[in-house]
């Protein structure tokens, strides 16, 4: 990868200042490593590449500037601002530009020399700008509050004194300006309301630690379009993304619990597929999502709940299997004008559609 940034940065030297491509180039050089290029985006933004071409010498006390500024601007933990800053350093500087370089490249991983040393501060470290609180288990923190200026970006840290950060705590980044949030692996449960009211935020990149995101953690996060849940995750809250801009979720084989009015009011989604531990859709989870267009029920499905498909004004139909004993209220209410119940002659679906006179159709 190292070898490939070089590259990039050489072939393409001349649109670095180009910054919608510059971003599209270092996507598609690290596909799958939304932390590493985030880090480096980080860095461009703040210019470390103007800066690195006006130098003579890339020194320590230069690469530990921009190090210290990761930590305190944006939390990002030494080990990772340590990696960015000499990739940026050793590829532009060293091996595009030819600067003379004392940094040697990072290998970004838990046990090795940091290839920056810290020049003397009296600064807060980055873990200073979140606050923590000790969980009951005396051996784990959950994220208690932020204090930094710029919240922009925010990349949540693992690691607090050595003791491993595993929660997002209730209501942390309620309606703050964050756009992006990198959740580091070792987090296990984004709390209740974490992010509710973020308007700004368009990207959350989760790991793959992830197990829970709790009732009303993306409530009302309008412009959230990139939202990938991770294999793991087993329960997804009531509220969790109502009224969020998330497109067509995939959600993961483990998950067995996704709670009421969980995607209500996405506007964005077109197709879901409900995975086979989900036994029962609970009330109104995909309630006036107005451009649902196709869902997957598997053969294990048991119940559907309260207006579960209500005002889902483009959803056409429905296949409903055997397994299913039970249907709320108004589960279908307000879908397409010519919506059809799929359903096997003679099952709880086939009586429920005749009761609510809802057109059928045996499959």
């Amino acid at each position: 990868m190292d070898n490939g940034l070089t590259r990039l940065l050489w072939d393409f030297k001349d649109e670095i200042y180009n910054k919608k491509r510059f971003v599209g180039l270092v996507k598609d050089l690290m596909p799958g490593q939304p932390l590493q290029v985030n880090l480096l985006l980080a860095l461009y933004d703040m210019g470390i590449h103007i800066e690195i071409e006006k130098i003579t010498q890339i020194n320590n006390a230069f690469a530990f500037r921009f190090v210290k500024r990761l930590c305190d601007e944006h939390g990002v933990s030494r080990m990772h601002a340590d990696w960015a800053v000499s990739a940026w350093c050793v590829n532009y500087g060293k091996n595009v530009l030819g600067k003379p370089c004392e940094i040697k490249e990072s290998s970004g991983k838990p046990g090795g020399e940091p290839a920056i040393r810290e020049e003397k501060s009296n600064a807060a470290l980055y873990q200073d700008l979140f606050t923590y609180k000790r969980n009951s288990d005396s051996k784990s923190y959950t994220v208690t509050g932020f204090t930094g200026e710029n919240c922009r970006t925010l990349i949540i840290p693992n690691d607090y004194k050595n003791v491993p950060v595993t929660e997002i705590g209730k209501g942390v980044f309620n309606e703050c300006d964050v756009n992006e949030a990198i959740i580091t692996d070792g987090i296990i449960v984004v709390g209740e309301g974490a992010f509710a009211g973020c308007t700004q935020l368009k990207q959350v990149v989760f790991p793959n630690s992830l197990i829970e995101i709790s009732d009303s953690a993306f409530y009302g996060c309008a412009v959230l379009n990139t939202a990938l849940i991770p294999a793991g995750v087993e329960r997804i809250g009531n509220g969790a993304f109502t009224a969020s801009g998330v497109k067509s979720p995939v959600l993961p084989k483990t998950l067995y619990d996704l709670g009421e009015f969980a995607y209500s009011e996405c506007q964005n989604i077109t197709e879901i597929v409900i995975p086979e531990f989900v036994l029962l859709l609970n009330n109104g989870v995909f309630s006036n999502c107005g451009s649902l267009k196709k869902v997957s029920l598997h053969n294990k499905l048991e119940g559907i709940g309260n207006d579960v498909f209500a005002n889902c004004s483009s959803l056409k139909e429905v296949y409903v299997p055997e397994s299913v004993t039970h249907i709320g209220m108004d589960a279908f209410s307000g879908t397409a004008k010519n919506f059809v119940l799929l359903c096997s002659r003679g099952s709880y679906a086939e009586n429920y559609a005749r009761n609510h006179n809802i057109k059928f159709q045996f499959a």
